[in-house]
């Protein structure tokens, strides 16, 4: 993994909520403490420039409901000993232990079903893949920011990794991140294909097995 690459994930971890957002009506009512940690997003370990990059709106989490479980104590843990590691090596390690606790969680949850699809017609896996959420803090009720947020946040922080990362297409999951890049302006400095998402992500709609197929016949 490259300096460029850890410095720029480091960089956004180190990000302030109220670098992003104009006043305080997202901020969620529980779990505040992780509602105020930048989740910076993960690398797989055999990421390559030119790679796919998965995209969502912003982490979830941050319904008026929700209460931190096991997987919240693990993931949050190792994004704070990231943030704050002092050396080089200290960042690369943490970025590596982080990457890999958040693909293991991430294949727990439904959003599984549109990551693996995604994965499976570009001919990968989760080790060539990247992963960032446009904000890359919790929203009450995982509402989406205002354009201006939106765009504050791709232009100090998210536009920073994806340079860094360098991939050959953004694969928005779901018309939220979608609109987000779109508002933020990544569409026109980048390739952004949108990847509808059902409720829930209980199944893959049908926009998304064409999108699924398009990307399939890319690589044959």
């Amino acid at each position: 993994m490259s300096q460029v690459l850890i410095n720029a994930f480091h960089n956004t971890a180190n990000l302030k909520r109220d670098a992003v957002f104009d006043d305080q009506r997202l901020m969620p009512i529980c779990a505040q403490h992780d509602a105020l940690t930048a989740a910076p997003g993960w690398i797989g370990k055999n990421w390559r420039p030119g790679g796919t990059l998965l995209m969502a709106i912003n982490p979830g989490g941050g319904g008026d409901t929700y209460r931190i479980n096991p997987a919240d104590v693990t993931l949050y843990g190792l994004i704070r000993r990231f943030r704050d590691a002092a050396s080089s090596d200290e960042r690369a390690a943490g970025l590596r232990a982080l990457s890999d606790a958040w693909i293991g969680i991430q294949a727990t949850h439904n959003i599984r079903r549109v990551v693996d699809a995604v994965l499976d017609a570009t001919g990968s896996d989760a080790s060539q893949a990247a992963f960032l959420n446009v904000v890359p803090f919790r929203t009450r009720g995982d509402r989406p920011a205002r354009s201006a947020e939106l765009r504050r946040a791709w232009l100090i922080s998210t536009q920073q990794q994806v340079a860094a990362l360098a991939p050959r297409r953004i694969v928005a999951l779901g018309c939220k991140a979608y609109d987000a890049l779109v508002a933020a302006g990544a569409d026109r400095s980048h390739d952004v294909v949108l990847l509808k998402r059902a409720i829930g992500d209980s199944r893959i709609t049908p926009q998304a097995k064409e999108v699924l197929t398009r990307l399939r016949e890319e690589r044959e």
